[in-house]
């Protein structure tokens, strides 16, 4: 992705996450974080599933294809 970041979260949401890191299908903690976050991101809206370059490829693509003017 990009520049890690530090952040704090309760104790309590931790450990949970580190008890179950095998049945939520992380390697880590992080990963875990991570994967949740921007799942949430993406169904709301927030984050793009695309790099900017992918985007442009894309309405090129649609446009080449007659579909955008």
């Amino acid at each position: 992705m990009g520049e890690k970041r530090a952040i704090e979260i309760d104790a309590g949401l931790l450990r949970a996450i580190e008890e179950h890191l095998g049945e939520l299908s992380a390697g880590s903690v992080e990963e875990y974080v991570e994967v949740v976050l921007r799942e949430r991101l993406l169904s709301q809206g927030f984050l793009s599933p695309y790099t900017p370059e992918e985007e442009k490829e894309v309405e090129k693509r649609l446009r080449d294809l007659g579909y955008l003017d």
